[in-house]
């Protein structure tokens, strides 16, 4: 009997799905639900299993890009009757060879996926200048691995996101000990939730992002669409790179209840078991730099966004404060913003109010509850 094993539908339309693994060679014997093959698509990445047990036999190869319903392999009782099958297959179907061309992993390119996102005008995929030419020959290599899948959208998502935009970084610095002592008793209170900062920054720009509706914007055909809900993206970083799941209405969820949705959301992710859904509509990004000893940073915006937040290492240093030298908590808040659309004077008045919000007590408990 032929089990057929199709690449499912991933929660959206989608056709820039790479196959990054596959499990088995060709006749191995297979389990019913046993791994077969990997996919990645939009910085997600899926396994797939074996529909039945018997025999694996691929249709298709690691860097293929495939498309919703495409025929993967089978699972089979013989090898005869796989051959028996593949001789009845359409001739595109039986030879299935959509691998990578060769110039396209030579060469950086643009390749922009705004799925879900409106009607935003879709850049083509501009060709970069090639990689210089390296030899092996002789040399030693630690590891190989594939320049695809999540790490090649991510690239060329960045890549496509500079070369679209007028990307300009504007810093300051932020004291953070009213918001540091804020939290301190927070932990008491809510033992199972531990807010941290990025849960606390992510309610209070949803408050001051109203104020400046700009910053909450992107640019959908020939408009300038100033969103009016406030759905956070908040970056989590992965071994395999770096994702965003986004916080929908952060403006009008309770601290606490934000907390645990964000730890919800990285968990999934870490666990890869987010749909793609969970990656779509977001109208801002605030990223992180966490532990790492990083000050300061430049990220870069995540397309269809206008802008993103960086928050640099958050801890003691030595600050002026009331006239007195003294150790403060400390931070560096990093915006990036799309000069086309966000000019400078309105971006240093949205990080002023996000700067004066955090400082100032009176100020985030009107909007941390």
């Amino acid at each position: 009997m032929i089990s057929e094993i199709h690449i499912p539908k991933l929660g959206m339309t989608q056709s820039d799905i790479t196959i990054v693994e596959l499990s088995k060679k060709d006749g191995d014997a297979v389990e019913k639900d046993e791994k077969v093959a990997a996919i990645e698509t939009a910085k997600v990445s899926y396994e797939i299993q074996a529909p039945a047990a018997g025999l694996i036999f691929y249709l298709r190869k690691v860097k293929d890009k495939v498309s919703i319903g495409a025929l993967l392999g089978v699972v089979a009782d013989t090898a005869e009757e796989f051959e028996a099958f593949k001789a009845d297959l359409p001739a595109e179907e039986a030879k299935a060879d959509q691998t990578v061309p060769a110039e396209e992993e030579e060469e950086w390119g643009v390749r922009l996926s705004f799925e879900g996102e409106g009607t935003a005008a879709r850049p083509s995929r501009a060709q970069g200048p090639a990689f210089p030419a390296v030899s092996l020959e002789g040399r030693k290599i630690l590891k190989r691995t594939p320049f695809i899948g999540m790490r090649r959208t991510i690239a060329d998502n960045l890549v496509a996101s500079l070369q679209t935009g007028a990307q300009l970084t504007i810093f300051s610095e932020a004291d953070m000990t009213e918001l540091a002592a804020f939290r301190q008793p927070l932990s008491l209170d809510y033992p199972d939730t531990k807010v941290t900062y990025v849960d606390m920054l992510v309610k209070i720009l949803a408050s001051v992002l109203k104020e400046f509706p700009v910053l909450n914007s992107a640019v959908v055909g020939d408009e300038i669409i100033c969103w009016d809900e406030y759905h956070i993206g908040v970056a989590v970083a992965l071994d395999e790179g770096l994702v965003v799941p986004v916080v929908r209405d952060a403006d009008k969820k309770s601290l606490v209840a934000l907390s645990r949705e964000i730890k919800r959301l990285s968990k999934k992710a870490r666990q890869n078991e987010l749909e793609p859904s969970s990656f779509q509509g977001g109208t801002f990004t605030i990223s992180s730099g966490g532990r790492v000893e990083t000050d300061f940073m430049t990220p870069i915006i995540n397309p269809p966004q206008n802008a993103i937040l960086g928050i640099g290492k958050i801890g003691p240093r030595p600050a002026v404060y009331q006239g007195q030298l003294a150790i403060r908590t400390m931070t560096y808040l990093c915006l990036t913003h799309d000069h086309r659309v966000i000019d400078g004077v309105p971006a240093s008045m949205f990080l002023g109010r996000l700067k004066e919000m955090i400082e100032h007590r009176e100020l985030f408990l009107r909007v941390l509850k």
